[in-house]
């Protein structure tokens, strides 16, 4: 135990004499403490308190303790007596407290008991410091101690202080009315001093308090009088001076008392007590104070600190239980309403859920509790302090905010305190007030009192002060916003105050900042105020046009990153109370109103024909989930009739809702690839519907609206476009793709922004007018290809340019451009090939080589038509990285818009001068001046473009100006399509006159003016008549370019040819025509006009003979290895081509005139024809039996596609000749060949695409069979059609699109030969061949090889008498006539000549067929013989030089033979040069070898005149490899 004690060593077994040392030395020790003083005050406490401890704890005997104590200086000193008093209470109640030391509390007994007696403490110290149980009986006797403090406390409780009351004392309380009404109305005339004003209150205040005490006045009463009086001055004026010296007098009163008048106040409006009793019914409740300004006066007193907020909260109604219950009941039915939404419950009436959540909603809003009236009137006084700690306890148990008088006051608060920032910019008149608050509850606001309440320093202020400055706006909006939430629909002033607030602080530029023009940066904090407060709050407003006006005002000024960014976050507010109620709402209210949506409503339909009001209403207050619903049937696809009645719908919505839709447009365009969400359907490799149908929405919405912002849009579908290019090297290593995915597929958003926005009208199917009108300008092919009513132009226009700006801003050109050429690059890899090897490899590599295609002559139109020739320019990257990027071809369309206009040289004078020199024979040469900047860019382009050409065109015969010109012109150039131009304003003005027919008929009316019908007439005739005026000045200004264009070619055509034969026109077909053919219509258009012009022109060195020959050989092998969207082209490529050759033979007249002094129509090459002795023209025979060739080798080549296994190339072949049919077939052999196997198709064909198209391709076929030419006689078609049915079941077809045996009856029978002659002898005939030293004038000479090509020999009979009239010397075309005597012509052909006759042509039929029955009986005999023959024929005709012919006769070959040289016979009549130049193209391209032959098996015997196209690039050779692959790996899985 005496570890336990500190100062004190108690001795318990000490004899008498060492206690008395141990006395001395305790008493030495106390006397030092107290001694000590206060310094060892706390250690005289511990020594007595362990003194007591000793004696209780029997340590130390009690008698020495009172022995000790007794000689101690505590017998004798108060101080010490007090203190040790103190220790013993405390001792005692400890002792007290633990009932099971009954020991300790008897020897605490006996120690006060000898205290006493001994004299240590007195016995008043003792009955006043200890316990009444403590006390000992010596003291006082507990019981009668204990019945003397209930008497006192029973008088102290019920004895009631007797005041005097106004009736008995009406003199004193008349005397208090007039010192409280001087206090209250502390006013001088004049005004007095701060000073005088003070004395006087304080007199008055004394004043009062003495008439108090002398009179004996009840305090009660007098605060009550005081209270009523200040609540009055409270509600005279704001601020109120006058309430403040009432406030001094409240002062004088204790704070217990004023909580206590005011808690007796607030209760007499409380409901009185029941007498009881169970039949009893309650009493009604009562209604709420009448008088506002009551709490108004108590927060203000609370604010002040006179009165006890806690204590007043317990004593406030209802329970805090109670308005707990309230909420949750509430929350609950809310729940319950927000889930019948949703539901369809038929056993009770969701009406009366609604009905009885609204119901409650409304009677919590109108409820007066005390406690939300207290709150709100903390809040009126601006005790943010007090009135925060209020809100935070409600909170706690319901939502105060859906409270009436709670909301109003923070609305009211909100608005004092953003007053000032929205001062000036308030219009008024200079005489008129200031304004205020307009507000219903401004009477009960005394927002300035809250400003007066001191505050020392560092504490925080108790009240909100008005923001003056824009940085303080975002601390005082958050301290309101936080409790006031997004419930500010009800107060439309504050909404629309701080909509205008945001917008002055975007407005105004921050200090040390310029104001450059520019999106404004909101600071984060204010951007959760919107999309937290401002958004969700308008979403609650029903349906406010204004509302969204200023909504957008403020938005506008924003980044497209922090709209979206507000937007997204808008959106998740949804799940908040309310907020989801109105987002369900909205939801369904969307989907009734699509419901009744129709293309064409009717006017008595009020849904259906003002549907685009009511989702404009919808869309004012909660547009993003009106656009979710609209989206999301877009989206399925039930119906893509519906895509333009919904954007319809659209028509009336405002700009913001215009920019959230561009928000989720956005946000959909960035989803990822799912399994249920693709872009690419695998199993039929066709676009995914829904990806079709949000494209189309896209386009047609943004030009409906084109004021949406489309940076976030196309931001988005660029990247995913450029997220597809391959890597340098990634297609080298590691396995193949299995799956592609096709994120650039998310490009056709992209081409439908372009095709509505844009303008740039998409037509699948061309018409021939169409096609015409494609050589005109924008005005022209928009009129062409458009229908219905007319757009307005400014319109169209604006949505153009608002594009136009979006990408050039974004800097999207170069990206866009690159990653389409690496895409375009990787669609005909090997390794897209590899990966995509399956049944639809095919077909998905037309859509996506078609589609990248498609969408990059899309982009490159836009740009052109969008914007002028130098800011075109200006967007183009370096010559070098075009050309890098993509082949010449494409790298040409994109320069071509950004060179200086062709015709900009020719003046006026210069194009007179040139029309004189046209007209005069020998006319002198004009030296074309170019403008210096055409030839520093004509220098620059040459240089690239030799960059990428192995070898130099000069080698070839022509100059580079030549291929420079060809590929910088366009359509538009070469052409004017005065037919379209007529024909569209003849159609504007018939539409023009029909209006003003309409009009006149209309204001035969009275009140025709007023007339909606009469004013849209108007202002559509204005539109036509503003139209047809810009339409006449395109066609006039497209007309003064074509006669500059015309004037320069003039003077340059003889510059294009430097070295005429058949390798310039093999060149001139490989490396320019052949890349241009397929790139586009126009293009296609282009090539076709261009050879005419060039004809037209009467260019020099131009064959046309040989031309036909080159093109029918080298362009027809692209038929097998091209795209759907590349076999229309070519089609109408063939048309074209072919209806000029028609055109030529439809009248020798017409022929005469048109080869009349043209060198195109030399039948040789000459290099100076002037000087030549003799020049010899292409004679009408010539033509019509070049054309049957021609034919022919076109016919093989298509029923190779037609023969085929493989859908895709039968369908582009279907396709092909749905384009060319009025053109090709036009001979009615090939025709009727062609018709049969489109009749096989369309009867056996299990495809549906197929079978349509051939069925649509049979009734084309005949309706042109009546035109068709060459026809052969009655005779003849019996002894025909019996030859072949007795010979049909001997002709095995052919696998794979080789056809049938004998396909080409007339096609040349000699060309087996052609094709088996060594090179060099081709070589030897085009080099040395005499140019200016033979007779006939330097005439090149032609090989005798290329006579027998596809022909018969009695076309050589004829031709020999020919030579021997004109001379041997000459060189021969490749429709060469020269060949054998006893060679036999075709019936086609001869049955044109004019001197045949029916009865010459029946005799020829019978001896063909007697010849033919009788070859039949040996062709397995003399098969290999005639082979021989064949082959040594073809030997010495090539060792005879380039002088002699050699006369070969293979009259009397095998039928089987014949058949064999005629299906290949075609293919084996190239030219001499070819070869070399095969060569040099099996140079460039290294290992393409594969690709050629893959080109080339439609035509075997043609390799030697094969030219790939695309100088630098192997695209054509890739893309034909691929084709080739996936043709071989398709015939191993049928066969299998």
């Amino acid at each position: 135990m005496a570890a336990e004690y500190t100062l004190l060593i108690p001795r318990k077994d000490a004899d008498a004499a060492s206690w008395k040392v141990d006395l001395e030395e305790k008493t030495l020790a106390l006397n030092a403490l107290v001694k000590a003083g206060k310094e060892k005050h706390a250690d005289l406490e511990l020594f007595l308190t362990e003194v007591v401890w000793a004696a209780l704890r029997g340590d130390l005997p009690v008698p020495k303790v009172v022995e000790f104590l007794a000689k101690s200086p505590v017998a004798s000193q108060d101080s010490l007596q007090r203190l040790f008093t103190d220790v013993l209470w405390l001792v005692g109640f400890g002792v007290s407290e633990a009932p099971a030391n009954r020991e300790m509390r008897d020897e605490f007994s006996s120690l006060c008991t000898q205290l006493e007696s001994k004299a240590v403490l007195p016995r008043q110290v003792l009955a006043l410091g200890l316990e009444t149980d403590s006390v000992p009986a010596t003291v006082c006797q507990v019981a009668l101690l204990r019945k003397k403090q209930n008497q006192a406390k029973t008088k102290a409780r019920y004895t009631i202080t007797r005041f005097n009351l106004l009736r008995e004392h009406s003199e004193c309380y008349a005397r208090l009315l007039h010192l409280l009404d001087r206090l209250a109305t502390l006013e001088f005339e004049p005004d007095a001093t701060e000073e005088q004003v003070s004395q006087s209150k304080n007199v008055l205040i004394e004043d009062v308090v003495r008439l108090i005490g002398f009179s004996n006045l009840c305090p009660n009463r007098i605060i009550g009088m005081a209270l009523d009086i200040y609540e009055r001055r409270l509600l005279e004026a704001d601020p109120c001076p006058l309430a403040e010296p009432l406030v001094d007098l409240l002062r004088r009163f204790p704070k217990k008392r004023l909580t206590e008048v005011v808690v007796f106040q607030l209760l007499a409006h409380g409901p009185a007590p029941s007498a009881g009793g169970k039949d009893l019914k309650p009493p009604p409740q009562p209604t709420p104070p009448s008088r506002p300004s009551q709490f108004l006066a108590i927060a203000s007193l609370i604010s002040l600190g006179l009165v006890d907020l806690d204590e007043l909260w317990t004593y406030l109604d209802p329970a805090d239980s109670v308005i707990k219950q309230i909420g949750s009941d509430l929350m609950s039915k809310y729940e319950d309403e927000l889930s019948s939404l949703s539901k369809i419950d038929l056993a009770s009436s969701s009406t009366e859920k609604g009905a009885s959540f609204q119901r409650d909603l409304q009677a919590f809003n109108r409820a007066g509790h005390q406690k939300f009236r207290l709150a709100a009137a903390l809040i009126s006084v601006n005790d943010w302090r007090s009135a925060q700690k209020v809100l935070l306890q409600l909170q706690t148990l319901c939502k105060p905010v859906l409270n009436h008088f709670i909301r109003s006051a923070l609305s009211d608060l909100l608005k004092w305190l953003i007053q000032p920032l929205l001062r000036p910019g308030q219009l008024r008149s200079p005489h008129s007030e200031k304004p205020t608050l307009e507000t219903t509850f401004g009477c009960v606001r005394r927002f300035s009192l809250g400003l007066q309440i001191p505050v020392s320093e560092g504490q925080v202020p108790v009240a909100l002060h008005q923001v003056t400055e824009v940085s303080q706006l975002l601390p005082a909006l958050r301290q309101v916003l936080d409790h006031l939430e997004y419930f500010l629909h009800t107060d439309l002033h504050l909404l629309t105050s701080l909509w205008k607030v945001l917008n002055l602080t975007l407005r105004r530029p921050e200090k040390g900042t310029s104001g450059v023009a520019g999106p404004a940066v909101m600071d984060d904090g204010l951007v959760a105020v919107v999309y937290r407060n401002l958004l969700p709050a308008s979403s609650l407003v029903l349906h406010n046009a204004s509302l969204s006006e200023l909504m957008w005002s403020v938005m506008s000024q924003l980044s497209v990153f922090q709209r979206f960014l507000i937007y997204s976050c808008w959106e998740t507010m949804y799940d908040s109370f309310m907020l989801k109620f109105v987002h369900d709402k909205t939801k369904m209210a969307t989907k009734q109103i699509l419901k009744r949506v129709v293309a064409n409503a009717d006017r008595k339909d009020t849904i259906s024909h003002q549907s685009h009001f009511h989702i404009c209403k919808l869309c004012h207050s909660n547009p993003i989930p009106c656009i979710e619903v609209m989206m999301r049937d877009i989206e399925i696809g039930f119906n893509v009739n519906m895509i333009m009645p919904y954007v319809e719908c659209t028509n009336r919505c405002s700009e913001m809702t215009a920019d959230a839709m561009g928000f989720v447009l956005t946000r959909m365009c960035s989803r990822p690839i799912t399994e249920t969400r693709v872009f690419l359907n695998q199993g039929d490799a066709t676009l995914s519907p829904w990806l079709t149908n949000l494209a189309e929405f896209v386009g047609r919405f943004c030009k409906k609206h084109p004021q949406t912002d489309l940076v976030g849009l196309l931001s988005v579908v660029t990247k995913r476009i450029n997220s597809e290019v391959p890597e340098n090297g990634s297609s080298s290593g590691g396995m193949p793709q299995k799956q592609y995915k096709g994120e650039s597929l998310i490009r056709v958003i992209l081409e439908n922004l372009i095709e509505f926005m844009g303008g740039q009208v998409t037509v699948r199917d061309l018409t021939p007018e169409q096609l015409t009108c494609l050589a005109g300008g924008s005005r022209l092919k928009t009129e062409s290809v458009s229908y219905g009513k007319r757009e307005d132009q400014t319109r169209k226009e604006r949505a153009r340019k608002l594009l136009f700006e979006a990408i050039v801003d974004l800097g999207l050109v170069p990206i866009l451009w690159y990653s389409l050429s690496q895409q375009r690059h990787h669609f005909l890899s090997e390794e897209f090939s590899e990966a995509n090897s399956g049944g639809g490899g095919l077909k998905l590599l037309a859509l996506l080589f078609d589609g990248n295609h498609e969408c990059f002559l899309k982009i490159t139109e836009f740009l052109a038509q969008a914007c002028t020739r130098e800011k075109y320019m200006s967007l183009l990257p370096a010559f070098e990285e075009v050309f890098t990027m993509f082949e010449p071809a494409l790298a040409f369309l994109v320069i071509r818009h950004g060179l200086m206009p062709y015709g900009r040289a020719m003046s006026a004078a210069a194009r007179a001068a040139v029309a004189a020199a046209t007209t005069e024979s020998g006319g002198t040469s004009i030296q074309l001046v170019l403008p210096q900047a055409e030839v520093d860019t004509q220098k620059d382009l040459e240089r690239v473009v030799r960059l990428y050409q192995p070898k130099p065109l000069e080698e070839y015969g022509l100059s580079m100006q030549f291929y420079v010109t060809f590929w910088r012109l366009s359509l538009q150039d070469i052409f004017m399509p005065t037919e379209g131009y007529e024909k569209s304003t003849g159609q504007i003005n018939t539409t023009i006159r029909q209006i003003e027919m309409n009009k006149f008929k209309m204001e035969r009316d009275k009140d025709y003016a007023h007339n909606r019908d009469y004013k849209n007439l108007k202002k559509e005739g204005l539109r036509l008549k503003d139209f047809h005026n810009k339409l006449k000045e395109e066609q006039l200004l497209h007309k003064l370019n074509h006669e500059k264009v015309l004037a320069r070619l003039e003077l340059e055509k003889d510059q294009w040819f430097r070295k005429p034969g058949p390798t310039a026109t093999s060149a001139f077909v490989s490396e320019m025509l052949c890349p241009r053919v397929l790139t586009s219509y126009s293009d296609a258009m282009f090539c076709c006009r261009f050879v005419r012009l060039l004809i037209e022109l009467k260019t020099p060195g131009f064959q046309l003979l040989d031309f036909y020959n080159c093109w029918t050989i080298m362009l027809t092998q692209n038929i097998r290895c091209c795209s759907e969207r590349e076999a229309q082209i070519f089609g109408v490529f063939l048309r074209e081509m072919m209806a000029y050759i028609y055109s030529l033979r439809k009248s020798e007249k017409i022929y005469e005139a048109e080869m009349k002094d043209n060198p195109c129509f030399h039948r040789n090459y000459y290099e100076e024809p002037a000087n030549a002795a003799v020049v010899e023209f292409a004679k009408y025979t010539d033509i019509s039996k070049g054309h049957a060739k021609w034919e022919g080798r076109i016919y093989k080549a298509v029923r190779q596609g037609l023969d085929s296994e493989d859908w895709m190339e039968k369908r582009n072949v279907l396709l092909l000749l749905s384009q060319s049919c009025e053109s090709f077939p036009i001979v009615d052999k090939y025709g009727k060949l062609i018709l049969q196997c489109a009749e096989n198709m369309r009867d056996k064909e299990e495809m549906s695409d197929i079978k349509t198209l051939a069925m649509s391709l049979c009734v084309k076929l005949k309706v042109c069979s009546a035109h068709w030419v060459d026809k052969q006689p009655e005779c003849d078609k019996a002894a025909e059609r019996k030859d072949q049915s007795s010979s049909g079941k001997e002709e095995p077809r052919s696998r794979h699109g080789t056809g049938v045996k004998n396909p080409l009856a007339m096609v040349g029978t000699s060309a087996a030969a052609s094709s088996q002659a060594p090179a060099p002898a081709s070589k030897a005939t085009s080099s040395q061949a005499p140019r200016n030293g033979d007779a006939n004038g330097g005439g090149e000479k032609r090989p005798r090889e290329e006579v027998g090509d596809g022909r018969e020999p009695k076309y050589g009979k004829e031709s020999k008498e020919a030579k021997d009239k004109e001379g041997k010397a000459k060189s021969r075309d490749r429709t060469e006539p020269k060949v054998p005597k006893e060679a036999r012509e075709p019936k086609e052909s001869r049955g044109s000549e004019k001197d045949a006759g029916p009865k010459r042509a029946l005799d020829r039929g019978v001896r063909e067929k007697d010849r033919d029955r009788a070859k039949s009986a040996g062709d397995k005999d003399n098969g290999s013989a005639g082979a021989a023959s064949l082959k040594d024929a073809a030997g010495r005709g090539s060792e005879a030089g380039s002088g002699n012919s050699v006369v070969i006769n293979l009259d009397e070959r095998s039928e089987k033979r014949q058949r064999r040289s005629e299906r290949d016979g075609d293919s084996h009549g190239a030219a001499a040069p070819a070869p070399a130049h095969s060569d040099r193209h099996s140079s460039r391209h290294g290992s393409s070898s594969s690709a050629r032959n893959a080109l080339a098996a439609p035509d075997a015997g043609s390799s030697s005149r094969t030219v790939t196209s695309g100088s630098g690039h192997d695209h054509s050779v890739r893309r034909s490899s691929a084709h080739a692959a996936g043709s071989a790996r398709h015939e191993h899985r049928s066969r299998r």
